[in-house]
């Protein structure tokens, strides 16, 4: 790759949320490439507009998911005020599903595509709508993590960290912007298959894998590979990429999938993979035939997922099971209901994860809502953790929808009987009670996943971040 020589710029990059904001560590790790002076700002202190300012940037660049885009406008509006020639860039999926953004005021370029073929671009002053090509996996540059780690001291010692080799995900959910119908209409077929369905080189991970244990403690890697069983050559790609693994970093992962690929995926694929993972999400998302289909997850049924869901205990694998509930039906409650009632008998004693449907920007889920004039919430940020889901039900309806998202970990695990669970939906929890709930949810699933190692760490984990409830 052939590296600008144009004078280096200063570029603060602003993250938010308790996670690691893995977009813009690539980003960093491409601004390096061209020598340009870059500063991770944490978007989760209240003196980040008086940080920024005071380093006195060049460029800002904002990375933000859906939920968070309302307070990048905040503090790009703040520091604007002091520093209005400071140019201001966004970039990642909330840009790339909804670029009509650029025509916000403050913004001044949106990037639709990977970093890569941008940078130049940007520190050359081009401005406005700027579309870069889809490369290939192995073109991505490395995470700019040390740089990260040296300016939010905080995620360095995070027990949790995010990985992945695989960049787009092999289904078509209309939740969801990465579908791969939605990117195949913006990036064309070959491009995206080339780029979204394939796999960074293992080295490649690997030498990131090292860098992570080498600048902070990590007892834990969530693989964000939208189905971990993905991909044609994944019978031959999973044994070499786990036997070093294995070797050379050795700590236990949390992974995805879905009933079909691990219904299909051989045997010894699954015994192989258990050396190095410890807990699978299975995305079940509904249990009703009618909100599968809406879902566009047809190909899907209660059957398969429960023996999807028994062929991994019976390989020794913890399993979280994912599902969403408020969506656009007729009676949104009940159908919640038999959702996690479909946990249960799928899942008896297990850990899952329910939360309410977002309405994204770019999705088919956003068009059906518009098409059959629903109303959006507008309590909805676009962030699951709430438990307020995307479209406006009563209020009745939206504590309930509330309340089954905070509690369902504990209605499928302890196999609360329906009565009690239609009782507790109907509960009003203080502000201190629902915070206590939201805690002991994530208790459950860390201690799921790590056992006691889980136990140890929860304090400190709990202590380290922002909780949102």
């Amino acid at each position: 790759m052939s590296v600008s020589n144009k004078s280096g710029k200063k570029i603060a990059l602003v993250c938010f949320g308790t996670e690691e904001n893995y977009g813009l560590l690539f980003v960093g790790g491409e601004l390096l490439l061209f020598e340009q002076e870059i500063r991770y700002f944490d978007a989760e202190h209240d003196t980040i507009t008086d940080a920024i300012i005071a380093w006195a940037p060049d460029y800002l660049f904002f990375s933000p998911l859906t939920r968070y885009f309302p307070a990048a406008m905040n503090v790009l509006r703040d520091v604007k005020q002091h520093l209005p020639e400071v140019v201001s860039a966004f970039g990642g999926h909330h840009a790339c599903s909804d670029p009509a953004i650029i025509n916000l005021e403050e913004i001044d370029i949106v990037v639709v595509g990977p970093v890569r073929g941008s940078i130049d671009k940007i520190i050359s002053g081009e401005k406005g709508l700027i579309r870069t090509h889809l490369t290939d996996p192995a073109d991505m540059p490395m995470p700019a993590r040390k740089e990260y780690y040296r300016d939010i001291p905080r995620m360095a010692t995070r027990y949790r960290k995010f990985m992945l080799s695989m960049l787009g995900c092999p289904w078509n959910c209309a939740y969801c912007s990465s579908s791969s119908d939605h990117l195949r209409d913006v990036y064309g077929k070959e491009a995206h298959k080339r780029y979204y369905l394939s796999r960074r080189p293992i080295q490649v991970v690997i030498e990131e894998a090292k860098q992570i244990l080498s600048l902070g403690k990590t007892e834990e890697i969530e693989w964000v590979d939208d189905d971990i069983f993905s991909g044609p050559d994944i019978e031959t790609w999973l044994p070499e990429f786990v036997e070093v693994w294995e070797k050379e970093i050795g700590v236990p992962m949390y992974v995805s999938s879905t009933s079909a690929l691990t219904l299909k995926v051989s045997d010894n694929a699954l015994a192989t993979l258990k050396r190095i993972v410890n807990c699978i999400g299975i995305g079940v998302q509904a249990i009703r035939p009618e909100s599968l289909k809406l879902l566009n997850r047809a190909w899907d049924n209660e059957e398969r997922m429960k023996k999807a869901y028994d062929r991994l205990v019976a390989f020794g694998y913890a399993v979280n099971l994912q599902a969403i509930v408020g969506l656009p039906v007729d009676n949104p409650m009940e159908d919640a209901l038999e959702t996690v009632k479909g946990l249960q008998r799928i899942g008896p004693g297990s850990i899952c994860s329910v939360y309410p449907l977002q309405i994204y920007p770019g999705t088919v889920m956003e068009k059906y809502c518009s098409e059959n004039n629903l109303v959006l919430s507008d309590q909805s940020m676009g962030d699951t953790n709430t438990g307020i889901p995307g479209i406006a039900f009563s209020e009745d309806d939206t504590k309930k929808m509330r309340n089954i998202c905070k509690l369902a970990t504990f209605f499928v695990k302890y196999s609360i009987d329906e009565r009690w669970m239609r009782i507790l939906l109907s509960a009003d929890f203080s502000e201190n009670a629902s915070q206590s709930i939201s805690m002991g949810k994530y208790y459950e699933c860390v201690v799921d996943r790590l056992g006691d190692k889980g136990r140890e760490l929860f304090d400190e984990i709990q202590r380290g971040m922002k909780l949102v409830y």
